[in-house]
């Protein structure tokens, strides 16, 4: 499986509503130019999943928009900021698709590529907003994969 891991673009500043939070202008800009680089890899996604959180939920629609993917969306709560890498992975396991696209939040979406790649919490990658890895997976546990690539904002 290639799975290709998106923490949602920049949002408003936290408020009582967390789950209501949108994109602000330059998140908007950070995830159509993540998009742009993505497209230009000629990788046709199978599957899109994304937290219902408004902020991915905005970032998944604008990535697969700019990106000139028709795959259809769809929520899934285990992406909330509130749910582990392993519960995830079991989802996954589940999946036949080749090519995945997970849109979520931090921490989950660190943890996620810590734990498929076998690296240490205390030493992971903490994604910044925007940012897109893509993970070559042999399987959907930990160790299970191997980082290929990493695209962020191009400044």
């Amino acid at each position: 499986m290639h799975l290709y891991l998106l923490r949602h673009g920049e949002a408003e500043p936290r408020n009582y509503d967390d789950s209501g939070r949108a994109l602000t202008s330059h998140g908007e800009h950070e995830v159509m130019d993540v998009a742009r680089q993505f497209a230009k890899r000629d990788i046709k996604l199978t599957s899109c999943f994304h937290s219902p959180f408004t902020r991915a939920a905005q970032t998944c629609s604008l990535f697969l928009s700019e990106s000139g993917s028709t795959i259809k969306p769809e929520p899934l709560l285990l992406l909330t900021p509130d749910h582990r890498a392993l519960q995830v992975l079991a989802f996954l396991r589940s999946l036949k698709s080749q090519h995945v696209l997970l849109v979520t939040h931090n921490p989950l979406v660190s943890e996620l590529l810590a734990v498929l790649t076998n690296t240490d919490i205390d030493s992971m990658h903490i994604f910044s907003t925007g940012e897109l890895d893509a993970v070559h997976c042999q399987a959907c546990t930990t160790g299970g994969g191997e980082l290929a690539f990493r695209l962020g904002q191009q400044v």
